[in-house]
């Protein structure tokens, strides 16, 4: 079981967050009418620099921890402190992502975000879970003998 969920389900898991976060991210790229000056709402250059930085390292790291997670190949080439650091750093941050939308469904009434924010939850639970149980795997691996 935890072979199908860390080899199988968790890779479509993170393609699908990253599928997500593309179509987000094309919906908030589509032109809409500027408000920004009636509002005085205009980001500045530093936080939208910062901002699609952020963008960037979060979606290379759940495309890393698929290809760990999801091909055999890369597993193998893969140093195991390597592994352990990166799925560390995924699971991490998919428990951001999880208090993110938990934070965002609680300060809303109930609709349709709250089912989004809802599935989006169980997914960085469960994407959080398989890289705590494949860092466990790594740590509990017995240490080779040195010859001798």
């Amino acid at each position: 079981m935890k072979q199908l969920l860390s080899r199988r389900v968790a890779p479509v898991l993170l393609i699908g967050q990253i599928a997500y976060v593309a179509l987000v991210g094309l919906l908030f790229a589509l032109p809409v009418p500027d408000t920004s000056e009636i509002d005085h709402t205009a980001p500045s250059v530093t936080s939208h620099v910062l901002f699609t930085a952020l963008l960037v390292v979060t979606l290379l790291v759940m495309g890393g921890g698929a290809a760990l997670l999801g091909w055999e190949k890369v597993r193998t080439r893969a140093p195991l402190a390597a592994q352990t650091a990166w799925l560390g750093v995924l699971g991490l941050g998919e428990i951001a992502i999880a208090a993110a939308f938990l934070n965002a469904a609680s300060q809303e009434s109930f609709g349709p975000d709250t089912l989004i924010a809802a599935l989006a939850i169980a997914v960085s639970i469960g994407v959080a879970l398989t890289c705590v149980s494949e860092v466990h795997g790594h740590l509990r691996r017995p240490k080779p003998k040195p010859l001798g």
